[in-house]
């Protein structure tokens, strides 16, 4: 027995030592392969599911629009005669729905990827496409207007927001990683974004802000006072002040959100803000953003990240005031109709709603 013993206790050190040696192999060869730097960033709680952010199903109510003819319609904005919609689509279109009868017409194709979209005063449409850079369309031409700030290439322009004196506002979400590899940005946890000014006139830009956690939705005060804009790795809403005693002060005005903010827009009014909401936060998601080495596991092996991504499952528009309170949620829990839901814009009573997974614009009742 006492042999048997000896032998059972020598197979388990060696057990013990191979598996050692195994786990500081693949502790080494994920810190050398992993393509990102991941550190901690500890979230503030997120808000239990009561009250406003009791479950609903408002967006399991919307009728669709422009079916097959939307690809994954990441931003949407309204024309301010409020007769038609700019919608971004993953296959390189600006397109545009007619609301008299729904249509959709291929407008402007920009290639890549467009993102944020903006209408300013002449109805000219401001383009984020984030390889090329900062674009505006007419009738008539594509111009880009931006592709560097500061000596340095723009890398993952967004959203964009035009002042009432030209300026136009944009997120460049990060200075290290591009829109395709969107999800190392979003686990390394770094602030590497930033936010430009365009100058129409004298045609320059210039950073504003940095150091930001991944900008994306961005949206000025009708008061022409702050901007308000989502950093989507920290899942909070930030102001930031232009003008008054406050000038050049940033303030976080909500950082209890239920996932991670997408798109920002005013309604018609310029009283609410809607934001787009992606994915669920839980305990295990806040849990993940605090463990670095784990996020450089789900980003070497995007399969296992895969498994646990809720964001097709889910839709969901947080409508806020411009103090950061949530006044009411939309959601589809289940992603019956609508799902990764990145944008939600308010047009004459009713809400429209577009993302990532599916090929039209949904449309409810405010």
């Amino acid at each position: 027995m006492a042999v048997l013993a000896s032998v059972v206790t020598v197979v388990l050190v060696l057990f013990l030592v191979v598996t050692l040696i195994a786990a500081a192999a693949f502790y080494s060869h994920v810190n050398k392969k992993s393509p990102i730097d991941a550190v901690a960033l500890p979230l503030a709680p997120s808000p239990k599911l009561e009250g406003v952010y009791a479950r609903n199903t408002l967006l399991q109510s919307a009728s669709k629009l422009g079916t097959g003819k939307l690809l994954q319609p990441e931003d949407i904005a309204a024309d301010p005669s409020g007769k038609l919609l700019y919608v971004s689509t993953s296959d390189g279109w600006v397109k545009r729905v007619h609301l008299s009868d729904n249509s959709v017409e291929d407008w402007k194709h920009v290639g890549g990827r467009p993102l944020g979209l903006a209408v300013g005063a002449s109805g000219e449409v401001i383009v984020c496409e984030s390889s090329q850079g900062l674009l505006k369309l007419t009738e008539d031409n594509i111009e880009i207007l931006a592709t560097e700030v500061d000596g340095t290439k723009l890398k993952f322009v967004n959203a964009a927001a035009i002042a009432n004196d030209g300026l136009i506002y944009f997120t460049d979400s990060s200075t290290k990683f591009t829109l395709e590899n969107f999800w190392f940005e979003n686990f390394e946890g770094r602030p590497n974004g930033r936010i430009v000014v365009y100058n129409p006139r004298e045609k320059s830009t210039r950073v504003l802000l940095k150091d930001l956690y991944l900008p994306n939705g961005i949206a000025i005060s009708r008061c022409q006072q702050f901007l308000i804009f989502a950093e989507t790795t920290a899942a909070r809403i930030v102001k930031y002040h232009l003008h008054g005693d406050k000038e050049g002060q940033t303030e976080i005005i909500n950082e209890n959100l239920p996932g991670f903010p997408d798109n920002v827009h005013y309604n018609d009014k310029g009283s609410v803000l809607y934001v787009g909401v992606i994915g669920e936060r839980d305990v295990l998601v806040d849990l993940l953003w605090k463990l670095p080495f784990v996020k450089k596991v789900l980003v070497l092996y995007p399969f296992i990240r895969a498994a646990f991504d809720k964001s097709p499952k889910k839709g969901r528009v947080v409508v806020m005031d411009e103090s950061g309170k949530v006044v009411k949620v939309y959601e589809d829990p289940a992603g019956k109709v609508v799902g990764f839901v990145t944008v939600g814009v308010e047009v004459d009573g009713w809400v429209y709603v577009g993302g990532l997974r599916d090929d039209f614009i949904g449309r409810v009742k405010v």
